[in-house]
């Protein structure tokens, strides 16, 4: 992660991932989903996935805004990243990826796993 961080992240995400709003928000996020992944169910226990539904590149100003985010596995938010990437790719991605809802990304996630 380190590596991403340095390499691939553009900087003023990276500040706002190692901010103390953050680390705040994120901290309760992970308490309210009660450390599981809010996709598949699965029992976290180590590292804290929170992810914006929305994505920060999209729509910025719910960056902070606890209904724009949840707590993943690893396994879902992988997916959802190679989704999200894909969705991007199209015409009017980032619009899509702007208003797509909690329930159409789980949906979709569980379609992957299958």
């Amino acid at each position: 992660m380190a590596h991403y961080n340095h390499t691939t992240r553009d900087p003023e995400a990276n500040a706002f991932y190692h901010s103390k709003q953050w680390s705040t928000v994120r901290g309760f996020i992970y308490s309210r989903d009660l450390a599981c992944c809010q996709v598949c169910g699965q029992a976290l226990d180590d590292r804290k996935i929170v992810d914006h539904i929305h994505p920060l590149k999209v729509a910025p100003d719910e960056k902070l805004d606890k209904n724009n985010l949840w707590t993943m596995c690893y396994r879902c938010h992988n997916i959802k990243t190679q989704l999200e990437e894909s969705i991007k790719s199209q015409p009017n991605g980032d619009n899509i990826l702007k208003h797509a809802s909690r329930q159409w990304w789980q949906k979709a996630i569980k379609e992957k796993i299958r």
